[in-house]
């Protein structure tokens, strides 16, 4: 038994959102506060014995905050398994209209409704009768409605209760079905409480202790203080693991352990100097009380006598790697820590699993890779695979993700007031999949992170798009979260495939080279030279190449693609950065001749002889190295071409009016050096008129040209 799907709706980041999952190892994925902590937790909450049963009493900072208002609404929590067994848990949840012993059909739910005690909903149901009754005879429902609103802000989570419900058949997350079943709000309608349907409600469990009782659930949280916590009593790993080991102790060898501490523990009583000491307590006590009132006192050993006792005082001697010295947990490293707290876990929970028969085995670890080196991580992740148990990791590393299935993966995407769950594998085959995987090394995985993303061909448009965006606005691209991913090729399409409206919902843009000549060629393709054959062959590879981009992504609204008129190099130069390019000279040629010679070239007025000779030094040099090169001499007068500055604007809808501002503060403080505005009292639109003035010889500042391709309104109302 495992499970396959976690539902939640209007709980903490999830307004409604739908997680999946695989047997075997399975990955949330997603940045800070996105709340893979908190779907971890609503798994907890519904089999997690070790949980109070008070944690199912929210708080009100538990609902979903893009809720208008909280009150009268439901949480639910909703767990569905499959591969069912027959154990008496199992046949809580199955839904009996499949037959069990069919592996492949049966299925069973369990989920937790967080909802208005029933008083409550009676009460609402009124309220709906009422609405009703008015609207059939024409008459004005304001004031019910009104009367509806005062009842709902007076809703306290006093009236709220927690309902345990098994063979659950609605879904929470459609819109029609929440209001059939919950309330429609803005009409104010009501189901009554009294025809319950519990078909799709399910059936309220009596027992909502069986599920927890019959399936083991373990969580290893992720430590902030992990030396701390290996010497907690209660929850030291090592502890556990040494209450268990006291049972195989033999009889006879306890026995033998004990009377040896009640031998030391003599022994250490009566050493002179723990004599002494005792006489002079005695004599200080008579001098002070009298010997009538004084108590008859002796310092003795108390050394723990029980073995179970005796074992919890041992503690591990570490070194952080088999050629260290052993010391104390004080002085391990974190990671060495982290490593060792995360053994412990794992050991317990094998233990236990070896020690009970359950119905299924869940092992949810949070954040593993805190402390830990990059290929420690990547080792540790390919051990998490045990014998009838799913494992959920919430992660943020990109080696781990890097190493993930993306079958068995969950895709957390903060927006503005809510969590959106997505899988990257949704309705891609096993071998499209296999191939992601393969491509997806710790660098490319970033995308998995990012708000936007831009794949490029080659190494260098990824190093000179991001310097380029920093060089003109201030910013990094990993500030706006914009990641730059080299496909060290043109072939897109596999990786481009993941953003899509049922896989990550995510911005990807394309950039590539259209490869169109620069220079006018032959009609007669027999009459080209060697170098122009070169030309035409490359712009048919453009040409069908943009032809099969266009057409296989023309109707997502989550992939676009953006071109280079002819080469990545041609196109920078011609716009406007032949000085960019000059500079760099030194750095490839001793003798100046050579340079004059590139010079003369670069700073023609001949558009073919610029883009051919920028082409050529990058090919001299490698487009990598050549590009690094570059980079050196970017500044805030670079042009960054329009197709790039397209495509980070369409991954950036996201940017906000602080970003901009930080944007066009940096250029006019470099425009004038030692800036004469006081930008604290200058707003956006102020900023922006400013630039609009001086724009020098551009047509256009390349701030405004972004600010415009963004759609961005900038007034003051907007900002």
């Amino acid at each position: 038994m495992y499970i396959t799907q976690l539902e939640l709706t209007n709980f903490r980041n999830f307004k409604n959102s739908i997680f999946k999952f695989k047997q075997g190892v399975n990955t949330l994925i997603g940045e800070n506060s996105s709340g893979k902590s908190n779907a971890l937790y609503a798994i907890r909450l519904l089999l997690d014995e070790s949980l109070p049963m008070n944690a199912t009493r929210f708080l009100e900072t538990d609902f979903n905050q893009n809720l208008n208002d909280w009150r009268g609404h439901w949480i639910v929590l909703k767990l569905t398994f499959k591969d069912l067994d027959t154990s008496e848990a199992v046949s809580f949840v199955a839904h009996h209209s499949q037959d069990i012993r069919n592996e492949e059909e049966s299925f069973g739910t369990y989920a937790l409704y967080y909802r208005p005690n029933k008083l409550v909903r009676n009460k609402l149901f009124e309220f709906t009768k009422r609405i009703k009754e008015l609207q059939e005879s024409g008459e004005d429902t304001l004031r019910v409605k009104r009367d509806l609103e005062i009842f709902l802000k007076n809703i306290t989570l006093k009236d709220y209760e927690s309902v345990f419900t098994c063979r659950v058949n609605a879904d929470f997350n459609d819109e029609q079905q929440y209001k059939e079943l919950v309330g429609d709000f803005e009409q104010g309608i009501f189901p009554n409480p009294e025809e319950d349907n519990n078909l799709a409600l399910g059936n309220i469990s009596p027992h909502i202790t069986l599920i927890k009782k019959e399936v083991s659930c373990t969580f290893v949280k992720a430590l902030r203080n992990v030396i701390s916590e290996l010497k907690q009593k209660k929850s030291s790993p090592l502890l556990q693991l040494l209450r268990g080991t006291t049972k195989d102790i033999e009889i006879i060898e306890a026995e033998k352990i004990k009377k040896q501490v009640q031998n030391l523990n003599g022994d250490i009583s009566e050493l002179d100097e723990i004599s002494m000491l005792t006489k002079k307590i005695k004599k200080s006590l008579n001098r002070t009380l009298g010997y009538t009132y004084s108590p008859n006192v002796s310092i003795k050993s108390e050394l723990p006598e029980e073995v179970e006792t005796l074992l919890q005082s041992l503690t591990l001697w570490v070194g952080d790697d088999s050629s260290s010295n052993q010391g104390k947990l004080d002085d391990l490293s974190l990671g060495g820590a982290n490593l060792i707290y995360i053994t412990l876990k794992l050991l317990e929970y094998e233990f236990y699993q070896d020690q009970e028969e359950k119905a299924a085995h869940f092992l949810l670890i949070e954040e593993p890779e805190a402390h830990i080196h990059t290929h420690v991580q990547k080792t540790l992740f390919e051990k998490y695979h045990f014998e009838n148990t799913q494992v959920i990791i919430t992660t943020h590393s990109t080696h781990i993700s890097s190493a993930s299935k993306i079958d068995s993966m969950n895709i957390l995407i903060k927006e503005r007031g809510y969590t959106n769950v997505c899988q990257p594998s949704n309705d891609l085959d096993t071998d499209t999949c296999k191939r992601i995987e393969r491509y997806l090394d710790a660098t490319r995985s970033t995308l998995l992170f990012a708000k936007g993303v831009i794949l490029v061909e080659g190494d260098a448009e990824l190093i000179l798009i991001p310097a380029m965006f920093k060089a003109v606005f201030g910013l990094n691209l990993d500030e706006i979260g914009i990641s730059v991913v080299n496909m060290s090729s043109t072939v897109f399409e596999h990786v481009a495939n993941l953003f899509d409206e049922s896989r990550i919902q995510r911005k990807c843009a394309i950039i590539t080279d259209f490869d169109k000549a620069i220079e006018i060629l032959p009609e007669d393709p027999s009459d080209d030279t060697k170098e122009q054959k070169k030309m035409r062959d490359s712009q048919k590879a453009g040409q069908e190449r943009a032809e099969v981009l266009n057409g296989k992504y023309r109707l997502n609204p989550w992939v676009n693609v953006f071109y280079a008129p002819h080469t990545f190099e041609i196109d920078f130069a011609l716009n406007s950065n032949t000085h960019e390019i000059v500079e760099t000279l030194p750095l490839i040629y001793r003798r100046q001749a050579d340079i004059d010679t590139s010079k003369y070239k670069l700073e023609s007025d001949d558009r073919v002889l610029i883009g051919k000779e920028a082409l050529r030094l990058a090919n001299k040099e490698g487009k990598g190295w050549f590009a690094l090169l570059v980079s050196e001499s970017l500044s805030y007068a670079t042009y960054i071409p329009k197709y790039i500055l397209k495509a980070i604007a369409f991954t950036s809808e996201h940017i906000t009016n602080d970003h901009l501002r930080a944007m066009a503060q940096y250029r006019i403080s470099k425009i004038y050096e030692e800036s004469q505005y006081d930008f604290d009292e200058m707003s956006l639109n102020d900023l922006m008129t400013i630039l609009n003035q001086d724009k020098g010889n551009r047509e256009d500042d390349d701030l405004l040209i972004f600010v415009n391709l963004l759609g961005v309104e900038i007034t003051e109302h907007a900002y």
